[in-house]
């Protein structure tokens, strides 16, 4: 990694497209080879943090981007194939990768320009005097989209039981700490309910009785229902009769449930990331009172508070649709 030459800077240029790509010290891609610099602030930011790792146009390296690529779809294949050899990995697998993406979880916000453009999905950091506070969009090999102060923008978001729709005025984009927009709200609100209760994203290991016990982990979860995945081999049929069984931690204390159900949904293998694991909607009988309340406690304790803050402003500003 060395930092930009003279003769490097010299070539970024506003309006076309960037000859090599750009990254921070830390090896973070800034802006990819190929992208245009769209903008004086893009540049200043490239200049001033950018350092070179490849010069694409010149072939005296390999694209940093492409090798990245390689060695990922290299450690995805070498994981499916041991996923495929050993049933009991392909959950362990998936529950490693929920758990760790459980730990750093943002609520989504999907974002576009209007309504019939791609969407890009960005991260919730906070909210403020009606200010929503976001990470800023990237393309999917890394490379910043384009923002600029005083664009509209059209946003998309699920907060506890209801589908938000929203125009966002772009009030700043920043680049320090890391790259962030503020979103002012503009006044049109579409709120449609969608669901009864609350979901939050977990990562439980359970065991389904069907009625032979079946090992599966709980990657949502409300008090009526949950999302489980199976390994791909076992297969549940709607309608079917469950008994999901699994141990919930909440004030410290952990409850052993087991609730009664239905199969409600059969989606298949829904993650592109562990295509060896099936996924099932559940819904749940009407359970008694303590499990109830043990899964209120813990549905509540995992919704993150930014989740509330957010539905807070939306719903206050929203017009409610008819219901589908």
């Amino acid at each position: 990694m060395n930092n930009l030459s003279a003769a490097e800077r010299d070539r970024i240029e506003v309006g076309k497209p960037l000859p090599f790509s750009v990254f921070t010290a830390e090896g973070k891609l800034l802006l990819a080879a190929g992208q245009v610099v769209a903008s004086e602030r893009l540049r200043e930011l490239l200049l001033k943090t950018g350092q070179s790792r490849a010069l694409i146009d010149t072939g005296l390296m390999a694209d940093p981007l492409s090798s990245t690529r390689t060695s990922r779809q290299a450690r995805e294949e070498a994981q499916q194939e041991n996923d495929a050899a050993n049933p009991e990995a392909v959950l362990e697998s998936l529950r490693r990768d929920y758990d760790a993406a459980k730990a750093g979880y943002h609520l989504a916000i999907a974002m576009a320009r209007n309504e019939t453009d791609k969407p890009f999905t960005v991260q919730l950091l906070g909210v403020h005097n009606q200010m929503i506070i976001v990470t800023a969009p990237v393309h999917p090999n890394g490379s910043l989209v384009p923002v600029l102060p005083g664009q509209t923008w059209s946003c998309r978001t699920f907060q506890m039981t209801s589908a938000f729709r929203f125009t966002t005025l772009v009030a700043k984009a920043a680049f320090e700490p890391y790259p962030h927009l503020h979103l002012q709200l503009q006044k049109q609100v579409e709120q449609l309910k969608v669901r009864g209760q609350p979901r939050a994203k977990v990562s439980v290991k359970g065991e389904l009785r069907t009625p032979q016990p079946t090992p599966c982990v709980i990657v949502d979860l409300s008090a009526g229902g949950a999302r489980i995945a199976l390994d791909g081999r076992e297969t549940l049929e709607s309608g079917r009769e469950i008994n999901l069984v699994m141990t919930v931690e909440v004030l410290q204390q952990k409850y052993d449930l087991a609730l009664n159900g239905t199969v409600v949904s059969a989606l298949g293998p829904s993650d592109a990331r562990h295509p060896a694991a099936a996924f099932y909607g559940l819904k749940f009988s009407e359970p008694g009172e303590t499990d109830a309340l043990v899964l209120h406690g813990f549905v509540s304790s995992h919704l993150l508070a930014e989740f509330h803050s957010l539905w807070q402003m939306l719903s206050m500003a929203a017009t409610a649709l008819p219901a589908r």
